[in-house]
């Protein structure tokens, strides 16, 4: 005989949430505040001059020497990658299984333009090696001699300063700050060592319940810090439960040649910056569908022709193979901030 709790059970009704949810999100923060600049054209090309030399002074009837500006380098081009995904939907799935909660293909959709932007993200450093030449990422973009390289040596203060220092454009205002979660916790490191508090400022950012609220943000001398969890540790991750943890501190695993890269850049045309075809209208996807031949079924192809460009050479700056000190109690007492 059924109970009253197994009766009441089997009158009740499940309500469905919206959407299909992520278990395992990255984080890439940067991408809300990364502009995209449109661009009529297969590529962009941007051109600049070497060191500028001050003008002179002159005296009464003396001649002025000519200083005409040339090209520094006339092959700086910016070229488009094409990132791509797929997905089906059967009309009778659309027809029977889509309610006034989920829609099939909005589902799908939604989770395919996210499976674009990680790649976008994970491309954003490496850059794409299998189609040379059509996504430069940071690794290829910086200057040589705007490159900081640690050695997998912990990170200091010094240092941290010294990148910042790098990005000369917009006079060095408005730089931010990209890297990983490793990163993020090498420039914790860097101030506890000295006993010193982390300096963070506050930011307004959009919240599950659509509204903004304040957030105290991680900054280095006043440029804020944006993790990017796709940033390299990409054969697995503590988040990632199909692939092999990868430890976020090297130093506990004795591996000295495991680090991380700090970023510096300033964003925005003729600095750092997205660029998507002038036709789609600064919109980022392309969706395409087409029939099988049976007529059961719509593939949905989902397309994201994009890269990113850069301007001055000093708009951009790493510091390369950070590691974190294998110890790292702070010295002093901290509140922690931010995420």
């Amino acid at each position: 005989m059924s109970t009253i709790g197994e009766n009441a059970r089997l009158l009740s009704n499940d309500v469905q949430a919206k959407w299909l949810i992520e278990d395992f999100p990255f984080r890439i923060q940067l991408a809300s505040v990364l502009p995209f600049l449109p661009v009529a054209g297969d590529a962009l090309r941007y051109t600049t001059t070497p060191v500028l030399q001050p003008g002179v002074t002159i005296g009464f009837e003396e001649g002025i020497l000519e200083d005409t500006k040339m090209p520094n380098d006339q092959k700086r081009a910016f070229a488009f990658a094409e990132i791509a995904t797929q997905f089906r939907v059967s009309y009778k799935a659309q027809d029977v299984f889509s309610s006034n909660v989920n829609d099939q293909v909005s589902v799908q959709m939604a989770l395919a333009i996210r499976e674009l932007l990680y790649k976008f993200w994970t491309l954003f450093e490496s850059g794409d090696s299998a189609n040379p030449g059509e996504f430069d990422g940071l690794q290829k973009l910086v200057d040589p001699s705007r490159v900081l390289d640690l050695g997998f040596k912990p990170l200091t203060l010094e240092v941290l300063e010294q990148g910042k220092e790098l990005v000369r454009t917009n006079d060095g205002r408005g730089t931010v700050v990209f890297t990983n979660s490793i990163g993020k916790r090498a420039i914790h490191a860097a101030h506890w060592t000295r006993g010193l508090t982390p300096q963070y400022t506050d930011m307004i950012f959009p919240c599950p319940r659509n509204e903004n609220q304040v957030e105290r943000v991680l900054t280095v001398d006043g440029a804020p810090v944006y993790v990017n969890d796709l940033n390299q540790n990409l054969s697995g991750s503590p988040d990632n439960p199909a692939g092999e943890s990868v430890h976020e501190n090297p130093g506990e695993l004795g591996n000295s040649d495991v680090g991380t890269n700090i970023w510096f850049f300033t964003l925005g045309e003729n600095n750092l910056h997205g660029m998507t075809p002038a036709a789609l209208d600064r919109d980022l996807f392309v969706t395409r569908s087409t029939m099988l031949p049976d007529g059961s079924t719509l593939v949905y192809h989902v397309t994201m022709p994009v890269s990113i460009a850069l301007g001055s050479a000093s708009s951009l700056a790493v510091i390369k193979n950070v590691a974190i000190p294998s110890s790292r109690i702070p010295l002093i007492n901290f509140e922690n901030h931010g995420a």
